[in-house]
């Protein structure tokens, strides 16, 4: 940085003057042929001097206005980001010497960042780094892996067609199903107004055994409605006992029947044994004895 020094008019005015007139020696000098005598050291440097005045004059207005123009507040840095240049002029962190964020760097403002391009290819051992990772990720050949992907592929598509069966397979069984989702609904219904119904005949007859109209929290009319439907259980029960009776009955009706079919053509043919078919009817009787039990 060079040092200012005031001077005063006179000086100032002096230094012009001079220059005028050894300006016009000059040239009236070289009209006449004449040579000029060579320059004052003490001229030469004035001239020097006003040169480099006028060049800090220069820099110094430049950086006035740039810091006039700067309305934003930003940090240095942040704002020579902004503008595309280098945020940093000297490494502020460890982060900054590293080759991952001069690469970065390189890559976002170029030549501007000042580094050498060659820092963006691999090196040696980032290369050796990389096929071993390659070999030990993907230890397959290329032809491998296009056979395993077209497989993935086959059987994806595989499940997808037998989804799309199970799908419509199921749409035909849709109204068979809503059908019997109505059935169910209407049976649990028609089970609970069932129930109802044997409740209220229940509390009726223990009313009527009573004579008078008793209060359901009374203690005797717990015990005779819970009698009442110990005696209806056991009523059902032996109901339900004599209905599977009466089918087995049937089944065995049914299946006599289709034996006697069976055997008729071979009785035209042969004639039947007695004893067979004593053996028979005990064996009918002993069925239908272990039936009624």
């Amino acid at each position: 940085m060079f040092t200012l020094k005031l001077l005063n008019s006179s000086t100032i005015s002096s230094r012009y003057t001079c220059r005028y007139v050894t300006s016009g020696s000059q040239k009236l000098l070289g009209l006449f042929g004449k040579k000029e005598k060579e320059p004052e050291p003490a001229e030469n440097a004035l001239e020097m001097f006003d040169a480099d005045q006028n060049e800090i004059d220069s820099e110094l207005k430049k950086e006035r206005i740039q810091a006039i123009r700067n309305k934003s507040r930003l940090n240095d840095n942040h704002r020579r980001l902004l503008l595309g240049e280098v945020p940093y002029q000297n490494a502020q962190s460890w982060v900054h010497n590293t080759l991952k964020y001069k690469r970065k760097l390189y890559g976002k403002l170029g030549e501007k960042s000042g580094l050498d391009p060659r820092i963006c290819f691999w090196t040696h051992t980032e290369i050796e780094d990389k096929n071993e990772y390659e070999r030990t990720a993907y230890p397959k050949t290329v032809q491998e892996m296009i056979q395993i992907s077209e497989q993935d592929k086959k059987e994806t598509k595989e499940k997808e067609l037998k989804r799309d069966e199970d799908i419509a397979r199921n749409l035909e069984k849709l109204e068979m199903w809503k059908t019997d989702i109505v059935k169910r609904k209407e049976k649990r219904e028609n089970d609970a107004r069932v129930a109802k119904e044997r409740k209220d005949r229940l509390i009726e007859e223990v009313r009527r055994h009573f004579g008078y109209t008793i209060d359901i929290r009374d203690e005797r009319f717990k015990q005779m409605l819970e009698e009442k439907q110990k005696q209806q259980r056991k009523a059902m029960k032996e109901s339900k006992r004599q209905e599977k009776e009466s089918k087995l009955l049937e089944k065995l009706k049914s299946v006599k029947a289709e034996d006697k079919l069976s055997t008729e053509p071979s009785e035209n043919s042969d004639e039947s044994d007695p004893s067979e078919e004593k053996d028979e009817d005990v064996n009918q009787n002993t069925e239908e004895e272990n039936v009624k039990k």
